[in-house]
This record gives structure tokens, C-alpha cells and sequence, in this order.
């Protein structure tokens, strides 16, 4: 090989190699730009009320833990990601149930998630204002609605969690099945 050649071939797996690092890191910002969610209707909102699943969030709490709303969000994925694998056969939501099944589809995670989300908010004091609330929605890619565009039922809608300022009424959405597969914190709610 000529030395021109080679230098091209490296400059070309240089600039693919940089391309694929700015996509990683830019990952979240790319998915919001493409992805929005729309709240398509509600769902259960399960309290801890089963000693186990306490535990459990008690027990994976880190000692430095902060104790603002964004911290919130963050722990709540990062125990349901923890808890959970995702399954589309397993139909079962309740956060008690799914954590001993370690199984759940995206309405499990949603319904985890919240369950942590308020647990978590209630422990730091934070219920006066803020809430979690696990919703069902519809992506739009680009603003296209993607589940017109299949005929697979187990994507008939895709539930994801709002963490609503009961005063200010500001919204904040995390997708936690997304977060375990790409670790994006936040998502973008359809305007």
C-alpha cells in the first residue's frame, strides 16, 4: 500500500471514529430533537406500600444521595433499571410484584419508576410539590406518530413517567425502559 493510501484510510477511521463519539455523547440531545412523547391517558399510580420493594429502594439509596427533584428522576430510573429487565410478556405493572419477577414491559417500568419517584419525594420532603405520575403516550418520530405505523399490538402505546411542580405546573418526562437501554434521562413531552 502506498503511504497515501494508508493516511486516507486512517483519516477516514478518524473522522468515523469521532462521528460515532459525538453521536454517543450528543445521543440525548439527538433523541429529543427526533422523539416526543404524548400523554394519550393515565395509569395506576402504585404507592410503596410492600415492605420488600422499601427495602429495596432504601438499600440501593447512595449515602450522598441529594435531595432535589432532578436527583429524584435520577434515582428513580437508575433503581428501576436496576430492578428490572425488559420483557414484553410479562403484563404484570404492580412495582411489588415486578420487582420479585426482576421482568416488566414499559408499563411496568413506568409504573416502577413512579412508585420510586414518589417514594423517594415523599422521603426528601418534596410532596407538597412535586408528583410522579406513570402516564400512557404515543412517540412521534419527527412528528409522525410511530404507532400508526405498526400492526404489532405490545406497541399500541408506550408509557413513560411525568414528575409534575403541583404549583408551577412544569413537567418533567422520563422514559425509564429507555433509560435502561440508552441512558437518556429526559425525554420531550408533544407540544
Amino acid at each position: 500500500m502506498k503511504k497515501r493510501t494508508k493516511k486516507r484510510i486512517i483519516t477516514f477511521f478518524s473522522l468515523l471514529l469521532v462521528a460515532a463519539g459525538c453521536l454517543y455523547i450528543f445521543r440525548g440531545d439527538i433523541y429529543r430533537f427526533a422523539v416526543s412523547y404524548k400523554e394519550d391517558g393515565s395509569r395506576k399510580n402504585y404507592r410503596v406500600k410492600d415492605k420488600n420493594l422499601a427495602a429495596y429502594i432504601e438499600g440501593n439509596l447512595p449515602s450522598d444521595a441529594s435531595k432535589d427533584i432532578e436527583s429524584v428522576i435520577d434515582l428513580s430510573q437508575e433503581l428501576t433499571a436496576k430492578a428490572l429487565s425488559f420483557s414484553l410478556e410479562i403484563k404484570e405493572n404492580d412495582p411489588a410484584k415486578t420487582l420479585l419477577l426482576g421482568r416488566a414491559n414499559c408499563v411496568g417500568y413506568a409504573a416502577f419508576a413512579s412508585a420510586a419517584g414518589n417514594y423517594l419525594i415523599d422521603k426528601y420532603k418534596l410532596s407538597e410539590v412535586w408528583e410522579a405520575k406513570p402516564v400512557k403516550g404515543k412517540l412521534y418520530v419527527l412528528g409522525y406518530d410511530m404507532h400508526k405505523q405498526t400492526k404489532n399490538k405490545s406497541f399500541k402505546d408506550h408509557d413513560f413517567v411525568i414528575f409534575r411542580n403541583k404549583i408551577t405546573k412544569r413537567e418533567i418526562c422520563a422514559d425509564p425502559s429507555l433509560y435502561e437501554s440508552a441512558r437518556i434521562k429526559r425525554i420531550r413531552k408533544y407540544e
